[in-house]
């Protein structure tokens, strides 16, 4: 019995779809040790790493979160505007302190 919305070459089909799915998980599988290989040679704590690609993560100087924001007077990183509301309210040696903290030794000019 034939159905009219079966399709004759779905056998033929599926075999085909298998041997492409085969042969690209070879394919893979080969980049993927070649990839390992090459990046064995290379580790973060040896001197011949190549620098990053990525931007460096800057985080929040108050809370630690991760900061999308720079205050431009304080130059202190910020991640939502309640930080950002205490940044402005505090006393200058409290921003300056956050500073030295995170490493900066900029001055605040009033």
């Amino acid at each position: 019995m034939s159905y009219q919305f079966k399709n004759s070459q779905w056998q033929a089909r599926k075999k085909e779809l298998k041997s492409r799915r085969q042969s690209q998980s070879r394919k893979f599988n080969n980049i993927k040790a070649q990839v390992q290989i090459n990046n064995s040679a290379f580790n973060y704590l040896s001197i011949e790493a190549p620098p990053s690609l990525k931007p460096a993560k800057r985080y929040c100087d108050v809370t630690g979160f991760e900061a999308k924001y720079k205050d431009p007077v304080t130059q202190l990183y910020y991640c939502d505007s309640i930080v950002f509301n205490y940044i402005r309210n505090c006393p200058k040696a409290t921003a300056e302190t956050y500073l030295n903290i995170r490493g900066c030794t900029q001055k605040l000019i009033s």
